[in-house]
């Protein structure tokens, strides 16, 4: 049984990926490796990420000064020491490991729309 539930997609999304993904190409080996082909991805994108990446101007910024702009906020969020990593490939982008289960505070807002 999964810990995560299964992504839920709008019905036109979802019939254009399966006539992609369990095409007769896919479906030779066997009706069954098709449909898995077709629900690993979903189940990967169900999964939350494990880094928060962003990506610095550098014509703006250094990297290091943001990094540093980057901790101090993080600090005065929660009170937390959250590491702030520099990607090993892209320089210009910063690594934030995603650190829960965080508390989330449910608002919710009235709206009214008129014509």
């Amino acid at each position: 049984m999964p810990i995560f539930p299964k992504i839920s997609l709008r019905p036109e999304v979802e019939n254009y990926l399966k006539e992609n993904f369990m095409n007769e190409e896919v479906a030779v080996s066997s009706k069954q490796d098709a449909q898995g082909k077709f629900e690993a991805p979903l189940n990967h994108l169900s999964h939350p990420p494990s880094f928060t990446s962003v990506r610095v101007n550098t014509h703006l910024a250094s990297v290091q000064h943001v990094k540093s702009l980057l901790v101090d906020e993080l600090k005065k969020l929660n009170g937390l020491i959250v590491p702030v990593l520099q990607h090993p490939d892209l320089q210009d982008v910063l690594l934030i490991p995603v650190i829960g289960p965080r508390f989330v505070t449910v608002s919710f807002s009235n709206y009214i729309f008129s014509k």
